[in-house]
């Protein structure tokens, strides 16, 4: 009885030492070995692993984006210099004809302001913002005027037996031997813009600022046509001229994009569309001098109506930043390349016929194809936040 009890004592001690050994010689273990997807166990912290090409992040969402200025006023301006490329269509103003004796064109060409490998000109501008950040919801209100002085100039002169067949004025026959041709074309742009965005950043590098807004807008234009000289009668110059102004309001919305590259770059990439509600007022004359002298096949026209008249914007450029001053302000340096499309804007009117008022004279008009206006060109811009 004593043997027994001595023995259980000795068995259940031997446990008791096997237990506690067992527990103490158990290793960890280790941290390498671990996966994300099993429980850590002893392991209390992440496995350092070394990787050679570390994924990218970490990733954060729909945050409000900072210029991370020391004690920041809110407050930017910005100045931007253009020189832009003014194309409009409908503004042909001569047919070159190399048959002078027959009633039919031959090898007719279409002179325009990019004709015989002359493009159209470049014309300077400037661009002036004034922009602030709102406690709320870290919104942006920004403030803007774009103006651009747009002038171009072409002439033509006939050649052996070439003539130049007017498209400005009221047309006689088609052997009008007029000799010289040439226009000019002298344009105001005026556009003022306020927009409403917020700019929040959809990952790290990438920032997004939708905004709307109200835009306002003046185009007046001014286009005359010259034609003279010829080889069989005393045709003296004439000269059409032509007043296309314009005038809208309405409403402008779209989204600008910056893509951080780092060290202070970024790249950019911004578009936006307005609809407006304008008026133009067209005002033409020709003083026509006629085979005869003294005889007059002139015109003078004017109309005004009211139109939708939609356009678009498109920008495409690359940045840099600095901070200086204990980074209590910040510069930033913009090049670009620019795109913008007005619809509908060339709405003179060409005279088909005759021309005289005599009775029984048929005189037909329409619009120039209802001209479309373009600008494209180079833009630097310098912005300054405080």
């Amino acid at each position: 009885m004593n043997w027994n009890h001595s023995l259980s004592r000795v068995l259940g001690t031997a446990a008791l030492a096997f237990a506690a050994t067992s527990a103490v010689a158990m290793p960890k273990a280790p941290c390498s070995d671990q996966r994300d997807t099993m429980p850590r166990g002893p392991c209390d912290q992440k496995p350092d692993i070394c990787c050679e090409e570390p994924r990218p992040g970490p990733f954060g969402f729909a945050y409000p984006m900072d210029v991370d200025l020391n004690c920041p006023r809110d407050f930017y301006i910005n100045v931007t210099g253009l020189a832009l490329q003014a194309k409009q269509d409908g503004m042909a103003f001569a047919l070159r004809n190399s048959n002078s004796d027959n009633q039919q064109i031959l090898n007719g060409q279409v002179l325009n302001f990019s004709t015989d490998n002359h493009d159209w000109h470049y014309n300077p501008g400037m661009r002036v913002g004034l922009g602030f950040y709102v406690n709320h919801d870290a919104w942006n209100l920004e403030f803007e005027w774009t103006w651009v002085n747009i002038t171009d100039a072409k002439r033509f002169s006939g050649a052996n037996n070439d003539v130049l067949i007017p498209l400005w004025i009221a047309p006689q026959t088609i052997s009008t031997t007029w000799t010289t041709a040439g226009a000019v074309w002298n344009a105001h742009y005026n556009v003022l813009d306020a927009k409403l965005g917020k700019p929040y950043h959809v990952s790290r590098y990438l920032v997004f600022n939708p905004f709307f807004g109200l835009r306002a807008g003046w185009i007046d234009q001014h286009f005359s046509a010259h034609y003279g000289g010829t080889y069989n009668s005393a045709l003296s110059g004439t000269v059409h001229h032509g007043e296309n102004d314009f005038w809208g309001f309405g409403s402008r919305a779209g989204i600008k994009t910056d893509w951080i590259i780092g060290k202070g770059w970024n790249l950019f990439g911004n578009i936006a569309a307005s609809l407006l509600f304008g008026k133009f007022e067209i005002d033409q004359n020709v003083n026509q001098t006629g085979a005869t002298v003294g005889s007059s096949q002139g015109f003078e026209i004017e109309e005004e109506f009211y139109q939708n008249v939609p356009n678009m914007d498109i920008e495409l450029g690359i940045a840099w930043n600095k901070y200086f001053n204990k980074q209590k302000y910040r510069i930033q340096i913009a090049a670009a390349y620019e795109f913008h499309e007005w619809w509908n804007q060339m709405n003179m009117r060409r005279i088909y016929g005759n021309g005289t008022a005599s009775p029984g004279t048929i005189i037909q008009s329409d619009t120039v194809s209802r001209g479309n206006l373009t600008l494209n060109g180079f833009s630097l811009n310098v912005r300054f936040d405080i």
